[in-house]
Formats: C-alpha cells, structure tokens, sequence
C-alpha cells in the first residue's frame, strides 16, 4: 500500500508541476519536461511569458526556489525551417550537417542557439546563462523578479531610455562580434530585455559566426535597427559608418 502511495503522490506532484503549461505542447515535448523537471529539481512550470515565431518561454521554479526559463521550439513550423536555412546553412560550425525530419531540425536550432549563448557567455557579453538544452527545450537563466520577466527594451517608457543604454547596447555589440566572433542578424528592441539599467541580449538562435558570408551586411542591419529605434526617441546616435569601424569584420572587408 505505501508503494501505491508514494505513486500516486509522485503523479500528483507531476500534475501540479504542469498544471498551467500550454496544452498544444505534443507528447514527446512533454516527456522531455518530465525528465528535465527531473534532472534541475523543477517544482512548477507556469504559463508562457512570451510567445514568438519559433518557440514559447515559460517561467520555471526548483524546489530550492531557483527560477529558470524554458524556451520551448515549436516542433512543426515552417518559420523555423527558414530560418534554420537562412542563418545555419553558411555558418563554418555546421558545414556537413544532416537531418531527416523537422524534430531532427528544430533541435538542431535548439543547441544552436545554446551554443551561440555558452561563446557569447564566456566572452562576456550580457546574455542569459545557459543552462542545459534537451532536443526542442533550451533552458536559460530566468532574466527577471519572481517569474515576472525583466521588460523588452521596447517596453520601457520613454522617460528610461537614455543614452547611457544606447552605448551599453554598442558596447555589448562591440564584445559579440569583436571577443565572442558572432553578428546576432536580428538584433532590435524586440529582444533585448533591461534590468537594473543593463541590457541582456536575447534570442540568438540566428546568431552567425563573423566568417559567414553574410555576416557583415547581417551587422549592419543590427546596428541600424538599434540606431533608428533609439534616434526615434530622441537619442543623439553614433553613425552605422562609424559604429562598423570598431569591428575587425569591417576592417577585414575594407582592406578586400
């Protein structure tokens, strides 16, 4: 009778654990969250906090109270696919590799993306630590208070956006491409999140290596995206000219 307890115990405890978790999760994803609920501890794992093309991120909390984020790839989407395409085919780390179905493929993207956040970590620039990745679920450093994420940079009211932030964002560039030898490729107030003054850069699935081809227009492309959002709110801005000079992939270019 006590082995029938402690089973039924475990079973509840696992529903509660994905009591407000998305129902349109398929069941090989959900079996993957029951054994990284395992292997961190995972105590509750509550609602998505934000929805994107590709994936959803859900809040996490350990039994010690330690919160995590889960970002989860959608497992059939052709927006992936693309970009999988776009951003991976090209990159010298991925030369040669093989899939056979859109699982295989979408967790490819997966440990892309926490590849490009472990380089962009050790080099110092402001991103989620990451945690662990199990095919589609990337676990990362939760960027926030109590399960309440930090803002997106185009959240914030306009009265907190100061020049100050604009050259933190330049700096962290300077470190992505410059130590880490990445170019994000999609970098916008959309996915950059502020806390305590700091930028974190985010989503950085696409992120290339500084030696694909299309790295350098990829780059420009950022910093025009971070110059018009910030000109717009009044911010005097550094030219995209002469931001470029800062980073050897431009200089290598201009000697070409």
């Amino acid at each position: 009778m006590e082995r029938k307890g402690k089973k039924e115990e475990k079973r509840r405890k696992d529903e509660d654990l994905f009591k407000v978790v998305d129902s349109t999760l398929d069941t090989r994803t959900y079996y993957l969250l029951y054994q990284l609920s395992r292997k961190l501890n995972l105590k509750n794992i509550y609602g998505a906090i934000s929805s994107g093309k590709e994936a959803k991120v859900y809040p996490a909390i350990t039994e010690d109270g330690k919160w995590y984020a889960l970002k989860i790839y959608y497992v059939s989407t052709a927006a992936s696919k693309r970009a999988l395409e776009k951003y991976t085919f090209g990159d010298p780390r991925f030369e040669g590799i093989k899939v056979s179905n859109t699982r295989q493929l979408i967790s490819v993207w997966a440990r892309k993306e926490f590849k490009n956040l472990s380089r962009l970590f050790k080099n110092d620039v402001r991103v989620p630590e990451p945690i662990y990745v199990l095919e589609n679920i990337l676990v990362m450093q939760f960027i926030g208070e109590d399960g309440i994420r930090a803002p997106l940079l185009k959240e914030l009211p306009d009265d907190e956006i100061n020049e100050e932030l604009y050259k933190d964002i330049i700096d962290q560039l300077d470190k992505m491409v410059n130590k880490a030898e990445l170019v994000h490729g999609d970098l916008s107030e959309y996915n950059i999140m502020v806390k305590d003054g700091k930028n974190y850069i985010i989503d950085v699935s696409q992120a290339v290596d500084i030696d694909h081809p299309n790295a350098l227009e990829l780059l420009k492309r950022d910093i025009e995206n971070i110059n018009t959002f910030f000109e717009s709110k009044g911010i005097e801005i550094i030219e995209t000219e002469e931001i470029l000079r800062r980073f050897k992939i431009y200089e290598n270019e201009d000697q070409n």
